[in-house]
């Protein structure tokens, strides 16, 4: 990946006037409260409080804040030359994003060594692979560190690290942690170029959300009742339950997703072998080949309907310039497919 600083269609956060980044910084901090707080809730839905709801919202907020604060600020600007300038700036940087979990873990009394060992596993080793890398094997070390950050994800390897309440949080929040640690490897220090990670939408997003997911529609409603992947069968919840899985959807599952998938790996071919059919493609199928074990390995109906999504959301970021298109039509898919079709059986 390249190594030269963000250009101002990067990210939102390229210089804009003092005004401008002074919103930005008030809007991220009051979108951390908010999608904390809306953990709050349903955790109090679920009969809990107290003094580890207290903990577990604090933890949640600081776990949003880069989340939120990178798509909407210029923070990776001012903390790039911060990071280049020690060597131990990133792994202590790095060392930070662990603070919620240890917050969450003491304040719910949830804490295990075991635990510890992996989430600091999981936010350090790629941390080492990209310091270890950079100088001598930028992109070889960029891709190890994606697989790093990925594949324990796909090997359930940071399943049951966040444990209060049972059941609640688990995958959501772990989500957000990856998505810090690749914001401040790719986006911060290593200023990697036409990441897309920015928190608003354009004019052009809105024509290209449209454009594609009505593409993927009339591709993968059709495809996938003939192949018997789903099943018409509308669940009925009610607007404000859709409203609200649409949200968590695009919050936990998008938007990383697309960050991933598109701003790092689809990115990474882009630049290295152009903006064709090929890079678009290859990207697709790994996209694709990540949903093999989802509802058993190997699940080649999810396989095949994955990829064409991974073609059409691909091609919403190659459009946009950056992730909330794609990640919006993503976002729809999902949500639709949870709220109209079942797999049959």
């Amino acid at each position: 990946m390249a190594l030269a600083p963000n250009t101002a269609q990067d990210t939102a956060s390229a210089e804009p006037p003092g005004s401008s980044q002074r919103a930005g910084w008030a809007l991220g901090c009051g979108l951390a409260l908010l999608l904390a707080g809306l953990a709050g809730w349903q955790i109090i839905e679920r009969g809990h409080s107290g003094t580890p709801l207290v903990f577990s919202l604090l933890a949640t907020t600081l776990l949003f804040l880069p989340y939120t604060l990178f798509g909407l600020t210029n923070l990776p600007q001012r903390l790039r030359p911060r990071l280049s300038r020690h060597a131990a700036a990133l792994p202590l940087a790095a060392a930070g994003l662990l603070v919620p979990y240890l917050i969450y873990g003491l304040g719910t009394g949830t804490l295990s060594l075991t635990n510890l060992a992996i989430i600091a596993a999981f936010v350090m080793v790629p941390t080492a692979i990209v310091l270890a890398t950079r100088k001598a094997a930028p992109a070889a070390g960029a891709i190890i560190a994606v697989l790093a950050i990925w594949l324990p994800f796909d090997f359930r390897w940071v399943q049951g690290l966040w444990t209060w309440p049972e059941g609640l949080g688990a995958y959501g929040l772990s989500t957000v942690l990856a998505v810090d640690v690749a914001l401040l490897l790719f986006v911060a220090y290593l200023g990697t170029e036409n990441v897309g990670y920015r928190l608003r939408w354009t004019r052009l997003d809105a024509r290209v959300i449209v454009e594609n997911a009505g593409i993927f529609a009339l591709i993968a409603i059709p495809l996938g009742l003939a192949i018997g992947f789903i099943a018409f069968e509308p669940r009925n919840s009610g607007a404000l339950s859709a409203i609200g899985a649409f949200l968590a959807i695009f919050m936990f599952i998008a938007l990383p997703e697309e960050f991933l998938f598109r701003g790092l790996i689809q990115n990474f071919f882009e630049q290295r072998w152009g903006k064709n059919a090929a890079t678009l493609g290859a990207a697709a199928l790994i996209f694709g080949a990540s949903h093999l074990n989802n509802g058993g390995f190997p699940n080649v109906k999810y396989f095949i309907l994955a990829t064409i999504a991974g073609v059409v959301y691909g091609r919403a970021f190659r459009q946009s310039g950056g992730l909330m298109a794609g990640a919006t039509v993503h976002a729809l898919v999902d949500a639709v497919w949870r709220e109209l079709f079942r797999p049959p059986g």
